[in-house]
């Protein structure tokens, strides 16, 4: 699941709340909101434009806040807990609640440095004797199945 396919399935499921995509961040009026949700996707283990949202949680410590975050791992927890840990402080996790939704890759969306890097690392892959499930990344695959936003919906309505 996307980023925006993953805030676009929120926005259908939590009718009269706004969604903005980051760009327009700027216009967010966070102190108005009890609930803060901030999805992005993963990159090389790193939560994309996480350092914002960061910058945001001194105002926000009165709010429940979620990350939701995409890629194309596969719900691990083992990853995901080592993921969450490479991304948030013990401190930060007191104020944010993460939540991880398996979507896949496209290549064909890629462009520029990130298309070059999963080129080296498809190569990489291919010159493999006993494939793994990281083998899996050699070509595009979607795996975004609204199953997993049940864990973050619930955390939004309670």
């Amino acid at each position: 699941m996307t980023a925006a396919r993953g805030k676009a399935t929120i926005k259908e499921t939590t009718p009269g709340w706004d969604c903005l995509p980051f760009e327009e961040r700027a216009r967010a009026e966070l102190s108005q909101y009890d609930r803060v949700v901030f999805g992005s996707s993963l990159r090389a283990g790193s939560i994309r434009k996480l350092s914002w949202l960061k910058k945001q949680l001194p105002g926000l410590s009165s709010k429940r806040v979620a990350v939701f975050f995409t890629g194309a791992m596969g719900p691990d927890e083992k990853a995901i807990a080592q993921c969450v840990e490479k991304n948030f402080t013990r401190a930060e996790l007191s104020q944010v609640q993460p939540f991880y939704l398996w979507g896949g890759m496209n290549y064909g969306s890629m462009a520029g440095l990130d298309k070059w890097m999963m080129s080296v690392f498809r190569k990489m892959l291919a010159s493999k004797k006993n494939p793994t499930q990281e083998d899996k990344l050699a070509a595009s695959f979607d795996k975004a199945d609204r199953k997993y936003l049940a864990p973050l919906e619930e955390y939004l309505t309670r």
